[in-house]
C-alpha cells in the first residue's frame, strides 16, 4: 500500500481575514471599553485621552520592532505568541483601572503585542492565499478589525460591571484567543533561516528605499497628517456625560451599533473604491466626518444626537478603512520585494496622527470644553484635507502638462 497523501483542510480565502479578529478586540478595548471604564473611576477627559493616546502609540511605532516576524520561526507561531501576550494583558488591565500608571504600562505592553500579531497574520497572508482573493481578504480583515472591537468593547463593560474581576480577566484573555484558531486552518506560512542581525539590517535599509519612491511619499503625506485619522474614536465613550447619555447607552452606541455601521461603511467602501479614486474618497471621508463633529456642537446635547453622530462619524470611518487599505495596496503594487516593508510603513504612519490628534483633542476638551475639542478635530480635518486636494490637483495638472504638449 503506498503512502498516503497527506490531507491539509484549508478554510475559504475570505474567512482568513477573520483570523485578525484580536486585533480589533484589542482596538475596542482601548477606542471604547477603556475611556467607560477610566470615566467612572473619575478620570477627566484629558486623562482617559493621554492613556488612550500612549496605550495606542505602538500602531505607529511597533513596526521598527516587526523584522523579528522574519527570524527562526513561522508567522503562525509568531501569530499565537504574540495574540496570546495580548490577550493576556487585556484581562489582567480590567484589573487595574484605580492604578493608572500601571494600567497604562500594560496596556501598552499589550498593544505592542497585537501589533506584531497583525504584522505576522498580514505578512502571512500574500504566501497564504491567490492574489485574486485578496480585496476578500481585505475586506473582511476591515470587517473583523472594526466590527469584532464594537462588540468586544460592549461586551467588556457588561463583563466588568456583573462578574468579579478575576473571572472577567479570565474570560476575556479566553474570548481574545478563540479567533486564532482559524489560524491551524490557513496553510502554514514560509518560514524564515536568517538571523536576527541580517533581518534587521536589511529592514531599515529596506525603508530608506521604500522612502525614495514618489507614490510612497504621497501616501505618507497623507497618512502622517490629520487628513482623515478619525481620532475622536477614541473619545466618544468618555462624553456620555457631555450629552447626558447613561453608561449603558454610551456602551451600546460605541459598542454593537459602532461595529455595526462600521463594518456598512467598509462594505460599501469596496463598492466606492471601484468607483473613485482611493485618495479622494480617503480624503472626502474625513471631511464627512468633520461635519458630523461639527454637527455635534450646534445640536441639542441628548442621546438621539450623541447617538446619531457617533454613528454617522463611524460609518465614515468603515469607509475610509477600505480606502487606506486600497490604496497601501496601490502603492506597493504587485511583485514588490519590499512589500512587507511598505505595508509595515504606511499603517504606522496612518496610525500616528491618530495618537497625536487624540491627545490634543483630550486637552481642547479640559480648556475649551466639547465645542472647542470637536471644532478643533473638524477644522484641521477640513483645512488639511483641502490643502492635500488642491496640492495632489496641482501635482496631476503639472505631470499631465508636458504629455499634452
Amino acid at each position: 500500500m503506498g503512502k498516503r497523501a497527506r490531507m491539509t483542510r484549508t478554510i475559504p480565502a475570505w474567512a482568513m481575514g477573520l483570523a485578525l479578529a484580536p486585533m480589533g478586540f484589542y482596538y475596542g478595548f482601548v477606542s471604547t471599553a477603556l475611556p467607560v471604564l477610566l470615566r467612572a473611576h473619575g478620570s477627566s477627559v484629558e486623562q482617559i485621552a493621554w492613556v488612550s493616546s500612549v496605550g495606542f502609540s505602538p500602531t505607529f511605532w511597533a513596526f521598527l520592532l516587526c523584522p523579528i516576524l522574519d527570524v527562526r520561526f513561522s508567522k503562525r507561531a509568531y501569530a499565537l505568541f504574540f495574540a496570546a501576550v495580548a490577550a493576556i494583558c487585556l484581562g489582567l488591565s480590567t484589573m487595574l483601572t484605580a492604578d493608572i500608571p500601571v494600567f497604562t504600562a500594560v496596556v501598552t505592553l499589550g498593544c505592542t503585542a497585537a501589533v506584531l500579531f497583525s504584522t505576522a497574520h498580514q505578512g502571512w497572508m500574500p504566501d497564504a492565499v491567490e492574489g485574486k482573493h485578496y480585496s476578500a481578504v481585505g475586506g473582511v480583515s476591515q470587517v473583523a478589525n472594526l466590527g469584532a472591537a464594537g462588540i468586544f468593547a460592549w461586551g467588556t463593560v457588561h463583563l466588568v460591571r456583573t462578574l468579579p474581576p478575576a473571572h472577567v480577566a479570565l474570560l476575556l484573555a479566553v474570548l481574545a484567543m478563540l479567533p486564532t484558531l482559524l489560524l491551524f486552518f490557513i496553510p502554514l506560512p514560509t518560514q524564515s533561516l536568517r538571523s536576527a542581525r541580517e533581518t534587521f539590517r536589511t529592514f531599515f535599509g529596506d525603508l530608506y528605499q521604500v522612502c525614495k519612491q514618489r507614490e510612497c511619499l504621497v501616501g505618507l503625506t497623507c497618512f502622517l497628517l490629520p487628513t482623515a485619522c478619525f481620532a475622536l474614536t477614541n473619545l466618544f465613550a468618555a462624553l456620555g456625560s457631555d450629552f447626558h447619555t447613561s453608561e449603558e447607552w454610551v456602551t451600546k452606541i460605541n459598542g454593537p451599533l459602532v461595529a455595526l455601521v462600521c463594518s456598512a461603511g467598509s462594505l460599501l467602501g469596496i463598492w466606492i473604491c471601484r468607483h473613485i479614486e482611493h485618495r479622494l474618497v480617503y480624503i472626502c471621508t474625513g471631511f464627512g466626518a468633520a461635519l458630523a463633529a461639527l454637527a455635534m456642537i450646534y445640536t441639542p446635547h441628548t442621546l438621539p444626537y450623541f447617538a446619531a453622530g457617533v454613528l454617522t462619524y463611524n460609518f465614515f470611518t468603515g469607509i475610509n478603512y477600505t480606502a487606506f487599505s486600497a490604496m497601501c495596496y496601490q502603492i506597493v503594487g504587485s511583485g514588490n520585494p519590499l512589500a512587507a516593508t511598505q505595508m509595515a510603513l504606511l499603517t504606522a504612519a496612518a496610525n500616528l496622527p491618530i495618537s497625536y490628534m487624540t491627545t490634543i483633542d483630550g486637552h481642547l476638551h479640559t480648556t475649551h470644553g466639547l465645542a472647542g475639542m470637536l471644532a478643533i478635530d473638524a477644522i484641521t480635518t477640513l483645512i488639511v484635507g483641502g490643502a492635500l486636494l488642491f496640492g495632489l490637483s496641482w501635482m496631476q495638472n503639472r505631470t499631465s502638462a508636458p504629455a499634452a504638449s
